[in-house]
């Protein structure tokens, strides 16, 4: 793990045995909302590795393992990633999923919305 000090507002800390690569949630202001089929799911956090998407009330309609072609257009940076999810977890709140086979262009494309979402919280924390 890796961290700064406890009372920086830019401090960052790493879970190395979790995640292979860094989640950001989007923007409050600015949405991002993924499609499996007809149905959208606004985005909880993404990273290359996965995604999270909110639940919507009492819908059962995903299933543990399973897995979904998906769409998801990233606004911040002009892009549109698609291609598999495999649910993963399901929280009272979430469907927790990881991407199966993103070729290099698609991940790429998330890496950079990170980038751009991680620039943008910075500007946000330097403001207050």
């Amino acid at each position: 793990m890796f961290s700064r000090k406890k009372n920086d507002p830019l401090a960052l800390s790493i879970d190395e045995e979790r995640r292979a690569y860094f989640r950001v949630e989007p923007s409050p202001e600015k949405p991002v909302y993924l499609s499996i089929g007809p149905d959208r799911y606004q985005v909880k956090n993404i990273g290359a590795g996965g995604v999270a998407i909110f639940r919507r009330g009492e819908d059962e309609e995903l299933e543990l393992a399973k897995e979904y072609p998906f769409e998801v257009p990233l606004h911040l940076v002009d892009e549109v990633v698609s291609g598999v999810v495999r649910i993963i977890d399901i929280s009272d709140r979430a469907y927790h999923c990881t991407f199966i086979g993103l070729s290099k262009e698609e991940m790429e494309k998330i890496h950079l919305f990170v980038l751009e979402r991680q620039k943008e919280e910075l500007k946000e924390k330097r403001r207050t």
